[in-house]
């Protein structure tokens, strides 16, 4: 007698028991997947939840852990078309809490950056800086890279773009043949992708209808969401198209769809550099040794750009030192990328001074990061650059943002390259426009805790502070001294976090801000201290006691991968 159908559809969603029990819950999981008589009568659903055996390495004291591709429809309007899929982990609450719905990670922002689960990356940083307000808190941490990233299939990643900018920059190169170079790259990256890829279906409003898919394929009521960086514009969509699916959302280090952020983007970057230089400049002592940094800046691109050098810089190829060939412009695209982490702030003094005898020793580290972005094989840049033509740049007068560029000074140089390679990969990707409805805010109910750093340079603090305030149920906490991605460098951002999404109704303002005072204090201890050990260490070997170095700068507990921007421009 033939065995009845079942349909299985692998909702996990495991009782209030101890962790102890879960792995052996989790195995029968992975083989019974919930499974179920087929009902005939019930819609087979295009998306499916898949299984897999973690493809990297756990320790003891990781929370129970399961790994899953997801796959849904590449065109949510053609269910029976192509699929696709995306890895979502989920690692469970020591002692979980039925009353407690999951939080769902969103990415690491970009668009197009990876979150790291590839099993090269993965560590405990995907669920330890979250802890407080998961999985030590009886809620389960649910983490994911959106469609086209990291461990996506398809990864849409240009290859194209790394081999030709591994080359190109260790050349001397003007900003028109760079452009030129680049330009090539991304027709290259185009032909190839979209053979096997509609691009066009690679923006925020799919990726909100991922996480619908996800959600039913979990079983779960609602979800708690959690977005940094440009990923918060994705839980922003998810509350508009989904309201009833979300309890709750943490937006770090905002993106809202109502600033289109290219326009600005000459001010914005501008700004940033001063927010750099001023932060030495508020400070008595540091002002007093290095004055007039501004200009100083400004004088070091103009002669970079004039005479650049070349900076043997390892940590880019393991084992090789890279002849990265350092002009103004790329000066600048470096400095940019440091400066999403606030403890670069104390060291640009230093390395502004280093570079007046055309020296780079302290900059190294930056450039690393700088090409480590750059090069890395896992970012999704063509899904970022259809994100950007759909959803940001049909809302962009290209010609006054050009206009903008060539009045912002020296310090704007490479904004007015970066304009014009955005409008060349719109031109090359042809995707279509997004509705109005795109660049607008969203004014959802859903309560939301909106966290900001007040040095962030790239989404400024005071567009975030007017844009926030078009969310009718939402609380505001701004972060002194913190730049992008607030809870990887403040254990009071995620305690803020864990509140919040506790009591969502319950006012968190006044305990995080005492708690970050708290904070700066002592890191300002240990900052004294180091120093007052590098003085007494420089006079018993009779030299200069230096600036503190990225070997030597005091780091908090938390050691999460900063959350960058897009791959090359200085834009979100």
């Amino acid at each position: 007698m033939p065995l009845p159908s079942l349909t299985c559809s692998h909702r996990l969603n495991p009782p209030p028991v101890r962790r102890i029990f879960l792995t052996g819950l989790l195995i029968l999981a992975a083989v019974l997947g919930g499974c179920t008589r087929e009902d005939p009568t019930e819609p087979v659903s295009p998306s499916r939840l898949i299984p897999k055996s973690c493809w990297f390495s756990t320790e003891a004291s990781w929370p129970t852990t399961q790994c899953f591709m997801m796959e849904v429809p590449e065109d949510h309007a053609k269910p029976e078309g192509r699929k696709i899929q995306f890895p979502v982990v989920r690692f469970y609450a020591e002692i979980s809490d039925p009353d407690k719905d999951p939080l769902l990670h969103l990415g690491a922002g970009g668009p197009g950056a990876s979150l790291g689960l590839e099993p090269q990356n993965a560590s405990d940083w995907l669920w330890v800086n979250y802890s407080s307000m998961t999985v030590e808190d009886g809620r389960d941490l649910i983490v994911m890279d959106p469609r086209g990233t990291g461990m996506a299939s398809p990864k849409l990643s240009c290859d194209e773009f790394i081999e030709d900018a591994d080359l190109a920059f260790t050349r001397r190169l003007s900003s028109d043949e760079e452009a030129r170079v680049f330009t090539y790259s991304m027709e290259r990256c185009y032909s190839r992708l979209s053979q096997i890829a509609d691009l066009s279906q690679y923006n925020s409003a799919v990726v909100a209808q991922d996480v619908e898919a996800l959600r039913e394929a979990l079983g779960v009521p609602k979800l708690n969401l959690y977005g940094v960086s440009y990923s918060t514009r994705y839980a922003l969509t998810v509350a508009r198209d989904f309201p009833e699916s979300v309890r709750a959302m943490v937006l770090n280090s905002a993106v809202f769809p109502q600033i289109i952020y290219t326009q600005t983007l000459p001010e914005d970057v501008t700004a940033a550099y001063r927010r750099g230089v001023d932060f030495c400049r508020q400070d008595k002592e540091c002002n007093k040794r290095y004055p007039d940094l501004e200009q100083r800046l400004e004088a070091r691109v103009q002669a970079l750009d004039e005479s650049p050098i070349v900076v043997d810089t390892g940590n880019i190829h393991p084992g090789e030192q890279y002849p990265f060939v350092l002009s103004g412009q790329r000066l600048l695209r470096v400095l940019f990328q440091a400066l999403y982490n606030e403890t670069f702030f104390k060291e640009l003094p230093a390395i502004i001074e280093e570079l007046e005898s055309d020296q780079a020793e302290l900059l190294k580290p930056a450039i690393a990061r700088f090409m480590g972005l750059v090069l890395d094989p896992n970012f999704g840049d063509a899904a970022g650059i259809s994100h950007f033509c759909f959803e940001e740049a049909p809302f962009v007068d290209f010609e006054e943002a050009s206009q903008l560029a060539a009045k912002s000074g020296i310090l704007g140089r490479s904004v007015r390259a970066d304009i014009d390679m955005m409008q060349m990969q719109c031109r090359i990707w042809a995707v279509p426009a997004a509705p109005l409805l795109e660049s607008q805010a969203i004014q959802t109910q859903v309560p939301t805790l909106v966290m900001h750093g007040a040095l962030d340079p790239v989404l400024s603090v005071d567009d975030a502070d007017r844009a926030r305030q078009e969310l009718p149920n939402h609380q505001w906490v701004v972060f002194p001294e913190l730049a992008h991605d607030v809870i990887s460098a403040s254990e009071c951002a995620e305690q803020a976090a864990a509140d919040f999404l506790d009591q969502p109704e319950s006012s968190i303002a006044e305990s995080v801000l005492n708690c970050r005072k708290e904070e700066l204090a002592r890191q300002a201890q240990l900052e004294a201290k180091i120093a007052e050990l590098e003085s007494e260490r420089a006079q018993e070997t009779g030299e200069q006691a230096e600036p503190a170095s990225e070997t030597t700068r005091p780091e908090g507990p938390r050691h999460t991968p900063r959350v960058s921007g897009s791959r090359y421009t200085e834009s979100p």
